[in-house]
Parts: C-alpha cells; structure tokens; sequence
C-alpha cells in the first residue's frame, strides 16, 4: 500500500520545478513520485495523509549533536542556557537545588562562561547555594565542568593532576587548590567515573524522550558525535519496545591513546538497529576557545590554546590514513585556525596521494565547527575538498556584537571580527551541514534557520547582529539541514531531496519558510514528522 502526504506545497532541494508540487508519494520507505496531488491520488491503494496549509521539505537531518550523551550524562538537572547574568544562573541553580532531596547530587548544564566577565571560571559563584553538597555544572561549550569541593573530594582530586599527551586539565589556583573548573574529557572522566549512576531503565526512557522531542521540531535524523561502551545496548535496548523519534548515525571517537590500530573502529562500523547504525569515526583536532583548549596559529590574549588535542602528529597522520584506505567516512572537531588547517592539510594530501576525491571510494571527510578563520584560512578551507558542518548558535547564542562575551574576549582584536565565516564559506563554494551540538545549543532547527539568517536570537530584538555580512539565508540553511547535510555524510544518493528512489524522510512547516521572517520562522509550526514513510509526529 502507498501513502501519499499532502499538503500546500512541496520545496523538493531539487532541480526540479515545484511550482505545481503539493504532494509526495510513498511506497513502504521510498519515494516513488513527487507531485500534484490530483495527479498522483489517483493511483490504486493510497492512503491520503493530508497536512492542510503546510510545506513539505526533506527531513531535516541535524549535521552535529550528542543525543545519547545528553540525555544520560551531559543535561542533567537546571538548563541554565540563556541566563543573561550570573545572579540569574545563580537562582536558577538555587531554585533547583531546594527541589533535590538532602544527599542527593545537584546537577546543571549550559552555563555560559561569558558570565564571568573574562575572569577565570571557577565554582566559587556557587558555592554558598551548594555548600557541602556534591554539585556539577556542565559549562555551555560541553568541554568542561564546574564542580564542588564534595565532588573534588569524591574524585579523590587535591591538586593538579597529569594527563600526558593531552589539554585536560584540573584548574588550579595559585596555591595549587583546584578552582573547580574541570577542562576536557580526560578530565571530565576522572568526575563521571564517581558520579551517581542513572539506571539503565532511566537511560533508555531519557534517550526516547530526547528523540521524541527532537521529531516535534521536524528533525527526522541526527549525526551523534560520541560514543560511550554502552550506548548501542541502549539503543537496542529502547527498540525492544519502540522506535526511535529520529534516525541516528553514530560517529565513536578515536582519541590519540588508541594509536593507528583502528581494528576496534571497523568492528564498530555497520552496526545498527532499525533506526541507528554506527557510519564514521569523529576525531578531535582541538578543545574550545572559551576554555583555553583551542589550536590557534597564535595564542589567545591569554597564552592559551595555542597546541591541540594531538601531541603526536604523526599517530594522527598514520590514523588518518588507516581511516581513509579503509575507506571510513571521518569527522574531524576543529574549532582553531591551526587545527583547521592541519586537518584540511592532512586529509587533502591522503586523498591526493590515493587519487580519490571527497565522497568518492574512500569515504566522506568534514570538518566541524570552525568557529575562527582569516580570510587566508578560508580561501584554503574552500579550495580544499573538506566537506564543513557549522553550528550558527554557537554564534548567535554565546557571542555578542560589541565582544564583551567570553570567546571575543579570549581572543582579541582583530581575530573576534573573524566569527563564524557561514557565508564567506558558502560564497567560496564549500559543502555546508548544519547542526546544533545539542546540548551545547538548542536542537530545535527552526532557532538555528532563525538566528542564522538574523545572526542573533530570533527573540533578542534588542541585541544587534554578530558579524552580519556573515549571514545566511533561509534557503542556504534548509539545504544545510538537507542537500548539503546529506552530501557531507555521504548520503546523497539516498537522503537530502525529494525525489523517486530517496528514502520517505518528510518535515512538514505549518508555513512556507520562504515566505517568512526569521522572527516568524521561529515560532513557525510543526505540522508533522515523517521518518521512513511512518509519521512520527503530528501536531
């Protein structure tokens, strides 16, 4: 039996002309015909699914986010995302805490470093509202921790402690007493590894809730750029008694520890249950430029972020090219300048010296984040075969137009005028996934479609835009969630436009996006969720 989705109009990401186009046709989770409704009911056997004054487009596919890692261990607790000053994420913590039995850990995410003014980032703020509790507090760029002097203890942290060939750190003062600030995921491990676990049962139903949520915005998949042991037990687990909201593809790290051996990396690749499956490897070229860990061609004002996450370059070079003669797709996470250009270096040579462009034989390669570029470093980021994924709320979420937010601080002038470069990149020719990084921003792609055209919240009116001649528009920003999403992962033939033979992922707006300002696009409706031809969600 075919399905045929109606609705006012129909923008395919195609060449095709959709002027008269108002409906798609299904068989089972493939396409078969993209139309006018009256041409294409009257076939035998259609089931008529029937949006009304809606616009149907690919399903939007969200280039970048942690899934799973948020949902179990990094949003825990209070959201502080968007508290505007300290007294604020103060109270929220506040508010929070008085609701957390005695004993029990407090937990936030989403704090943003900008709030203390350029100074250091340390627990003290918080410490009066926690006291002798156990409290973590995930800061907004997901790299680092703010915990109490309970959990220090717990951890069995006193003082700085060594993590050899990598940029975690222990912050310390003076004196050599930690501050509480807890940068990078060695570090980071050393505080999870003693914190309170959720049951598996809890896991699985957070994991469901989070997709489930995220199909209510029109996503219909997600790139996942992490991996823990027991994340594809959970996964399978949740599908013994539901489907998932959205499709995952899963992308484990490969960290310098692991050398070039990638045996365990291509035991991984393949895996998959009805709506996930394990598809690439994500490397880290650096940390964040908020905290210090960037790689920068030139350190911050601060002498920081000026090495990356590789203190062997030949183990990566050597893993790199094991990965490409593999002929495994690869993300790498390069937010500095340097750890760009080493990257779009090293994979440019391999797929020179193997003869093969990007998305041919041997996998799909992108860079992501990107967040600082001359114009030198673009016109060697566009002229290179990297694919890009970017996330405009990072941008229009944590900096400011007059750079009194942390990352313009940090980095000075005139490198904080050098933000976020979307349309200089797309103008030079560059293949542009979009993403969020939930949680480091909201996954919601009608905000990121929004402020990436306004290039500051969509609801801020009062805040003015951040670097605006970088501004995208809105039909550069739905092919980044579709066409070009698809293209820098490597599922172009399949995914990305509405057409026969592609896979029956729908988002339907409840208005043409088009047609609307970013203020309106906003708050636009969703109107439903279509993945693999079953409708997911419905408003």
């Amino acid at each position: 039996m075919s399905t045929l989705f109606v609705a006012d109009a129909v923008h395919s990401m195609t060449a095709a002309d959709d002027r008269n186009a108002n409906a798609v046709l299904v068989d089972g989770s493939t396409i078969t015909a993209v139309g006018a409704v009256d041409d294409l009911r009257q076939r035998d056997d259609v089931t008529i699914v029937d949006f009304g004054g809606g616009v149907i487009t690919p399903g939007l596919t969200d280039s970048h986010s942690h899934p799973i890692s948020g949902a179990t261990s990094d949003a825990l607790g209070v959201d502080m995302t968007g508290s505007v000053s300290m007294q604020e994420a103060q109270r929220r913590l506040a508010d929070y805490a008085a609701t957390v039995p005695a004993g029990e850990w407090v937990y936030a995410w989403g704090l943003d470093p900008t709030l203390y003014h350029g100074g250091p980032i340390v627990f003290e703020p918080f410490a009066s509202i926690i006291g002798e509790r156990p409290c973590v507090i995930a800061l907004a760029d997901m790299h680092s921790l703010l915990v109490s002097p309970a959990v220090l203890k717990a951890a069995g942290i006193s003082g700085p402690v060594d993590f050899p060939n990598s940029s975690a750190c222990i912050a310390c003062y003076p004196d050599g007493t930690p501050t509480g600030h807890v940068l990078e995921f060695e570090a980071k491990d050393l505080i999870y590894a003693v914190m309170p676990p959720l049951t598996g049962a809890q896991k699985v139903q957070r994991i469901v809730d989070v997709l489930n949520g995220m199909a209510a915005t029109g996503l219909t998949g997600a790139h996942v750029m992490d991996m823990s042991a027991e994340d594809l037990a959970l996964l399978a687990k949740a599908e013994e008694t539901t489907d998932l909201g959205i499709k995952l593809r899963i992308h484990p790290v490969a960290r310098q520890a692991m050398g070039s051996d990638i045996s365990y990396l291509q035991e991984l690749i393949g895996r998959h249950g009805r709506r996930w499956a394990v598809t690439g490897v994500k490397l880290f070229m650096d940390g964040s430029i908020d905290g210090g860990t960037a790689w920068l061609q030139k350190p911050d004002v601060h002498g920081d972020s000026d090495f990356g996450a590789w203190t062997d370059l030949d183990a990566y070079r050597n893993l790199m090219r094991n990965l490409i003669e593999a002929r495994i797709d690869t993300v790498a996470h390069a937010i500095g300048d340097e750890g760009v250009l080493t990257h779009v270096r090293v994979v440019s040579a391999l797929l020179d010296e193997l003869g093969d462009v990007n998305g041919g034989s041997h996998g799909s390669h992108s860079i992501e984040h990107l967040e600082m570029m001359d114009d030198d470093v673009v016109r060697t980021v566009t002229s290179s075969p990297l694919f890009l994924s970017m996330m405009p709320l990072h941008c229009t979420r944590f900096l400011l137009a007059d750079h009194t937010d942390n990352w313009s601080r940090k980095l000075g002038e005139p490198r904080e005028g050098y933000a976020f470069r979307t349309r200089s990149l797309v103008d030079g020719g560059a293949v542009l996934a979009i993403g969020s990084d939930w949680p480091v921003a909201p996954y919601d792609p009608r905000f990121t479609i929004a402020d990436g055209v306004l290039r500051r919240p969509f609801d801020r009116p009062d805040l003015g835009p951040v670097v605006p001649d970088e501004s995208l528009t809105v039909p550069q920003l739905l092919d980044g969630y579709t066409r070009s999403c698809a293209v820098a992962r490597g599922e172009s033939a399949t995914s990305g436009q509405l057409a026969p033979g592609y896979t029956a992922d729908l988002t339907v707006f409840g208005a043409d996006p088009y047609a609307l300002t970013p203020e309106e696009i906003g708050t636009m409706p969703i109107l439903g969720t279509v993945v693999d031809g079953d409708v997911v969600y419905s408003a």
